[in-house]
């Protein structure tokens, strides 16, 4: 039985990318969409006007009926790593329309939610060694949460990989400290509990 891009897709809905990323990155490099099956097709095809983020995944089915049957078709056929790195590359683009991997836009609206609270740690790892790496915003609060845990961390690298000036990065880590310490009691002592 071979792997298809539902189970990666299950399985990130579940909070697990391994399988889904691992795929994606089967196929390396910035000309991965030339060995999709929709390449060279006229991009209409895979942008139903119906379909978006905030709509009913059902409702859209059943108002575009048969229309869709040729771009999921093209997504069934496409390679398994391809349709994977597909799919990441429309969640890391946060991008809100279109059919990508045979999901419609409103069926990536969970996964795109999740994509944007996923941590990599591999990514948070580079960028505090000074590797400049996209980040969520998550990624970027937990890089700035461990720099403000730990002042012998190298300054330069973290805003090197954040690509801000180290300056602001120690404004951010202030500022992080500041909003995670415990509130000032604003309890006040009656004079008997001064005596």
């Amino acid at each position: 039985m071979s792997t298809s891009i539902n189970a990666f897709i299950e399985a990130a809905r579940h909070g697990n990318w391994g399988p889904l990323l691992g795929a994606a990155a089967e196929v390396p490099g910035k000309h991965w969409a030339e060995d999709a099956r929709c390449s060279g097709q006229d991009t209409d095809l895979f942008t139903p006007l119906s379909d978006g983020p905030r709509e009913d995944p059902d409702e859209v089915r059943h108002f575009q009926g048969t229309a869709l049957n040729r771009p999921l078709n093209f997504c069934a056929s496409c390679p398994l790593a391809v349709a994977a790195r597909c799919l990441v590359e429309s969640l890391r683009l946060d991008d809100e329309y279109g059919i990508r991997a045979g999901l419609l836009a409103s069926e990536r609206s969970d996964l795109r939610n999740s994509w944007k609270l996923r941590i990599d740690a591999e990514a948070v790892s580079a960028v505090l060694r000074g590797v400049p790496v996209a980040l969520s915003e998550a990624e970027r609060e937990e890089v700035i949460s461990r720099f403000a845990a730990d002042p012998t961390m190298n300054a330069t690298h973290v805003a090197w990989g954040l690509g801000i000036p180290r300056k602001y990065l120690w404004q951010l880590a202030r500022e992080h400290n500041q909003s995670s310490a415990p509130a000032p009691s604003t309890a006040i002592s009656s004079g008997a509990d001064a005596a």
